[in-house]
């Protein structure tokens, strides 16, 4: 019996321009089972001249898409449970939709916004790093190009600079660092085959862990036991994380892995404040959207366990959605309200998302700091009474395609914040080179518990697929995470979580729905888990260079299970079945990478001490005699300020954590009398 289904032209991008269809499915009925199945696929895209260019690639590649999943659906239907799985077909005008990009009415005045708010900056926040060939030494302070030089631009050390921009002499020379681009609100991906060109690694075939694309957004690294996503760009992680401002269990700093000055967390609490008031954390509204009042009844049925449940504090503008003035964000830059799309982790193309790039990285800026793109950092060098900075940079050739060229810079400071890989990668070459670090650089890594659950079949509706900045008549996603439950009565620290609710962004949407049986993903939600793994991991260098990540064991650890467990627990309540997805082998992902570069009261147990300061094995210490207690010896001028220096895993997400430790080693440095000629 066959049927025919005409796909109408998707809504929301184009409406004199799109692709129609003719789906037949012919199955023949073999003793009450659907024995077989043929597909047809006509297509054609209609002559009419779009509104939004479409290419030909694009086309085909949508053609190409609908065939697979129409094929996909006639599997289905050969099955007996033909009726259940029949709503793929019924859901391909979303999945061609999904498979297409074009302007929008938000995309253009995130657009607009960002020339506004570079105009004070010349264009744009940053320079390419090729200027760095060409500069002249005039440092304030000695016979070297910069006095500070910060390394990369996530929370660490983009709050490093604007802190010491601000603090800084005038004449003094500070630089930023960044080996990716800088990127534009409203150009981000939002589809599948565009976020693959934006992955720095080779994601598939068989040199699938070799960087394939260096400026590539998607830092997504695939190791032995455990994968690790970060972003790459102007602003780090914060371009692509999930924006949420948490602080961790008081118990998670009263550990002896901790140095002793920051065994109590009231010791932070002012630079959490400070942090939180800069980036404008402020709490999500009650049921704001389908899967996060699902997640509240959930929690309401697990109460009995122990459960607590609330909001979550995000970074994210909120405002009318359909406001056409903009909203001046504390720095006086324009930003948008946010229209809960659900793509915060693909790149946010309203400029709703308060990522660094809209408020650190221009105070920075605004106070004399210089920042450069496309420019790895390979090793540091030390002189006699300075640093020797070594480098890549990336630029295009004639035909586009990306070179690479190797510089140097000097310069008196480094700060080094590179991410908990890239900053153990450069220490690590560094110490193969001569610097002389403590031998735990690498050591103390930790996913920081993280963990990726599904529940299929949810009793309530969720709605968790992102559609990013195109309009929408239907019911909110909401910000990729809005809720926080936890067990805080756990006497254990070990067995403390956090789960968290999770949409996914346009550009995965409908691998996602494949992947779970439901396209419209509407009984579908993503849990996001922390807890405390141990931070046994350790970064290596390997024969390229390049760091990776060994945990032997990792896979069957006790706090997997148990996080296994708490996913389990999770979908029953919400009525639903937990689903393991094993995207990349049986690894675990972790978003929140940390350690490696870990702080600790000396050099036998960490890396740094509890001011950034990076230990110097070779000197040994100084007694101190009002002490009666050894002082480590340290490299002058030369901190780490970023996850990397967190030697344990804290349970939840990390952006304000890293940022109050920044705030407060910036705050140090500004105040060391050793640096009295470089600060006011």
């Amino acid at each position: 019996m066959p049927w025919t289904i005409r796909l109408c032209r998707p809504a929301g991008i184009g409406k004199t321009e799109g692709i129609a269809a003719s789906v037949t499915i012919d199955t023949t009925v073999h003793r009450g089972h659907h024995a077989n199945a043929i597909v047809t696929l006509d297509a054609e895209v209609s002559a009419a001249r779009p509104p939004i260019p479409v290419s030909m690639e694009t086309r085909r590649n949508v053609l190409k898409s609908t065939a697979a999943l129409v094929a996909s659906a006639a599997s289905s239907i050969a099955s007996p449970r033909a009726s259940a799985d029949f709503a793929l077909v019924r859901s391909l005008p979303v999945i061609v939709d999904r498979a297409r990009t074009g302007s929008s009415e938000f995309k253009e005045r995130a657009i607009a916004d960002h020339a506004a708010n570079m105009k004070p900056f010349g264009g744009s926040l940053a320079r390419h790093g090729h200027a760095l060939f060409h500069q002249t030494r005039s440092a304030a302070t000695g016979p070297w190009d910069f006095d500070i030089v910060v390394i990369g631009s996530g929370y660490g050390a983009s709050i490093c600079a604007a802190r010491l921009a601000m603090a800084k002499q005038s004449g003094v020379r500070l630089a930023v660092l960044e080996r990716g681009r800088e990127w534009i609100p409203g150009t981000f991906a939002d589809t599948f085959a565009g976020a693959m060109k934006q992955s720095r690694y080779q994601m598939l075939g068989p040199n699938k862990k070799t960087i394939d694309n260096p400026i590539g957004l998607f830092n997504a690294m695939q190791n032995d036991e455990v994968n690790v996503l970060s972003g790459n760009g102007l602003g780090g992680s914060s371009l692509i994380n999930a924006n949420v401002a948490i602080r961790p269990d008081a118990d998670c700093f009263n550990q002896t892995d901790w140095p002793a000055a920051l065994r109590d967390r009231r010791v932070l609490d002012p630079y959490y404040d400070r942090a939180s008031l800069e980036l404008d954390a402020r709490v999500e509204s009650i049921d704001a959207s389908p899967k996060m009042r699902s997640q509240r009844l959930a929690a309401k049925r697990l109460e009995i366990c122990g459960a607590n449940f609330e909001p979550a504090s995000l970074t994210v503008t909120r405002g009318s959605k359909n406001e056409t003035a903009a909203i001046l964000n504390r720095q006086g830059l324009r930003q948008r309200g946010c229209i809960d799309c659900g793509d915060c982790t693909a790149g946010c193309n309203v400029g709703a998302k308060n990522t660094l790039a809209m408020n650190y990285l221009p105070l920075a800026r605004r106070h004399g700091a210089e920042i450069y793109t496309h420019t790895e950092v390979v090793r540091i060098e030390k002189l006699c009474d300075h640093y020797r900075i070594h480098f890549n940079n990336f630029h295009p050739d004639r035909e586009g395609k990306l070179c690479t060229q190797s510089g140097t810079t000097t310069t008196r400071m480094v700060v080094v914040g590179a991410g908990s890989i890239g900053s153990n990668e450069i220490l690590l070459r560094s110490r193969s080179a001569g610097l002389s670090v403590s031998d735990r650089v690498g050591h103390r890594w930790t996913t920081n518990g993280d963990a990726v659950g599904f529940i299929r079949k949810s009793d309530h509706l969720t709605n968790i697929g992102g559609f990013s900045a195109f309009a929408q008549s239907g019911c909110a996603v909401g910000p990729t995470i809005q809720t926080n439950l936890t067990y805080p009565g756990r006497t254990r620290l070990s067995e403390r979580v956090l789960i968290q609710d999770g949409s996914v962004s346009r550009s995965y949407a409908n691998v996602l729905g494949l992947l779970m049986q439901d396209m419209d993903l509407d009984q579908t939600l993503v849990m996001l888990g922390m807890g405390h793994d141990g931070a046994a991991g350790r970064v290596v260098l390997g024969d390229d260079g390049l760091g990776s990540v060994k945990w032997p064991g990792l896979k069957d650890s006790p706090y997997r299970k148990l996080i296994r467990r708490e996913f389990a627990k999770v979908a029953a309540a919400h009525g639903g079945k937990y689903k393991y997805l094993k995207i990349f082998g049986d690894n675990l992902i972790t978003v929140h990478p940390l350690g490696g570069c870990a702080m600790a009261d000396d050099p036998r147990n960490g890396v740094v001490d509890d001011c950034g300061r990076v230990f110097d094995a070779s000197r040994g210490g100084q007694w101190d005699a009002a002490t009666g207690l050894e002082t480590p010896s340290i490299h002058t001028g030369l901190y780490v300020a970023d996850g990397s220096i967190i030697p344990t895993s804290i349970g939840c997400n990390p952006l304000m954590t890293i940022s109050a430790l920044a705030e407060r080693i910036s705050q140090q440095i500004a105040g060391d009398p050793a640096h009295a000629d470089l600060f006011a």
